[in-house]
């Protein structure tokens, strides 16, 4: 066929109408109608989505929780892995450890698989509420955790002096790190400060204590860098960071760090519930492979810079530039893992507010002479000291026994009702000013033979009486010796009635704070047993604390 019968047929079917067309067009037609069903068939394989790089695939969900400061680190890290893995939807949420243990209490709640905590007391929570983590990646990124204070603060001597200062204000330790790692400080440090588990441990009563009443009152588990003012004598435990962030909205905040050196505060990564054997033997673990591509990136020169820009700092823990921050401070090694369970749980225990029935022997005895003080004053010394541990919320109450002491003759006098230190006592102020007061009267009032078996059970039902769930309820008697009083309660008699009277569910006990050597510490002990309290010896004043935290302690 030439190209001009080709022209003509053309030219007869048009004119004509025949329907009959040449053969490259209906082979055109034919595939275009192919190509129509082969997109068709593609978007239907693809799904709805609409989103670049999505795959010929069903998704596949993988829960993360991030602390809130690494949050938009990981949203940026999560979109370069989908890039690389577009049939995996990477859920991300922020939350702190306490929002993540909060979740562990919920049966209804799912844990997310991967987690990177804000604190280094997860693993001991995690383990505490029967799950299990384990470490993609050991550091994603790191802070060091200095003390905030105002514009006159100064770098002290080390972090067991803040503890004992009266200056440091914690928020919760077990739901805020830089807390944490405050309240840990202390332990490490302790080849350079001497400081021994037992010494801090009493240090950490009085903050413990402060703690407790701001909770109550339900303002004790955020730090507020906000109301740092140029006034403010406090020093607050927080990360190098969230200095930097916060300096920019108040310009009174200073930042120091303890000579010793600073604490870091690390990110890691966790694979939630999953024990390594586990990791090993899947493989495919789709957590575990998300973890790895995630830890990845923040090794990349696209995470190194956006952590860099972030204001934290690499797994090196090189410090930021132009020493912004707590620039090259020394960092302290990091506690064992005991250490920051065993801390956390004295935390809670210590952090409980108390109600203290001090009762104190006023016989003749006490005028005895111990080192350069008298027995009196040695127990009147610690009962101050007591005092000065303890918040406004805190209930003290103080009696005194010796032989015919009270009304009736009977062997002890109330002084001080057991109430909050912060109450109204009319003329005398607030009761703690009264609680003083009548503290040092107490020197003067010393006469008569030691009536302590009698005192002992009145006092023991009388903090029965006035027991409260929301304090740990103690009666502390402070005594030389055993009884002397040939008209009191025998000691068989006084123990067995105070296991008779004692309850379970109102829970008292008693604290025997023997003073000087020739207290009897077999008898003491026998009636402290029969609380479930313990006895000790004090020949220091300041020893008072280190008893008050064992005592506290063995609740």
């Amino acid at each position: 066929m030439s190209l001009d019968d080709s022209t003509a047929t053309d030219t007869a079917d048009i004119s004509g109408g025949a329907a009959r067309r040449p053969r490259n067009t209906w082979m055109l037609a034919g595939l275009a109608l192919l190509l129509v069903v082969a997109l068709v068939g593609f978007f239907a394989t693809r799904g709805d989505s609409s989103e670049p790089g999505a795959a010929d695939c069903v998704s596949e969900v993988v829960t993360l929780t991030t602390a809130p400061v690494m949050e938009d680190l990981v949203k940026k890290a999560v979109k370069d892995v989908n890039a690389d893995e577009p049939c995996i939807d990477i859920q991300v949420t922020a939350g702190s450890v306490k929002d993540v243990v909060a979740v562990l209490s919920d049966p209804e709640a799912q844990l997310p698989e991967i987690w990177i905590p804000d604190s280094p007391t997860w693993k001991g929570q995690l383990t505490a509420a029967g799950w299990t983590g384990t470490p993609v990646a050991d550091v994603l990124a790191q802070t060091p955790v200095g003390l905030i204070g105002g514009p006159s603060s100064e770098a002290p001597a080390s972090w067991s002096q803040v503890l004992d200062g009266g200056s440091l204000s914690m928020a919760d330790p077990s739901a805020e790190g830089a807390s944490a790692l405050a309240l840990l400080a202390p332990y490490a440090e302790m080849k350079k400060t001497g400081q021994t588990p037992a010494s801090i441990e009493a240090k950490t009563v009085p903050v413990a204590q402060t703690y407790g009443e701001r909770a109550v009152a339900g303002s004790a588990n955020e730090t507020d860098l906000s109301t740092i003012s140029a006034s403010s004598t406090q020093l607050v435990p927080a990360t190098e960071q969230a200095y930097l962030s916060a300096r920019r909205s108040n310009d009174q905040l200073t930042l120091v760090a303890p000579r010793t050196g600073v604490p870091m505060l690390q990110y890691p990564l966790i694979d939630v519930n999953r024990g390594t054997k586990d990791i090993l033997a899947s493989g495919g673990d789709l957590s575990a492979r998300v973890g790895r591509a995630l830890t990845r990136w923040f090794t990349s020169s696209a995470g190194v810079e956006a952590i860099a820009a972030a204001e934290l700092r690499g797994p090196d823990g090189t410090p930021l530039p132009n020493e912004i921050g707590l620039g090259n401070a020394q960092v302290l090694d990091t506690v064992p893992q005991k250490t920051t369970d065993d801390a956390l749980r004295q935390w809670r225990v210590l952090s409980v507010p108390s109600s203290i029935l001090a009762v104190v022997d006023l016989s003749g005895s006490m005028k005895m002479a111990i080192g350069d003080t008298t027995r009196i004053q040695l127990a009147v010394q610690a009962s101050q000291v007591a005092l000065d541990a303890f918040p406004a919320q805190a209930r003290i109450g103080i009696w005194g026994f010796s032989k015919n002491r009270g009304e009736d003759g009977a062997s002890f006098a109330e002084y001080a009702a057991l109430d909050r230190l912060d109450a109204d006592a009319g003329e005398a102020g607030t009761h703690g000013e009264l609680v003083r007061k009548e503290a040092d009267a107490l020197v003067a009032r010393v006469k008569g033979a030691t009536g302590l078996m009698d005192t002992t059970l009145a006092a023991y039902k009388h903090a029965q009486e006035k027991w409260d769930p929301a304090w740990f309820n103690s009666v502390v008697i402070f005594t030389d010796g055993a009884s002397d009083d040939s008209s009191s309660l025998s000691l068989d008699s006084l123990v067995n009635q105070l296991k008779s009277i004692r309850d379970p569910a109102k829970p008292v006990k008693v604290i025997i704070i023997g003073i000087s050597q020739d207290a009897d510490t077999g008898e003491l002990d026998q009636i402290a047993a029969a609380t479930g309290g313990q006895n000790y010896l004090v020949n220091n004043p300041n020893e008072i604390l280190g008893v008050l935290a064992q005592a506290l302690l063995n609740r």
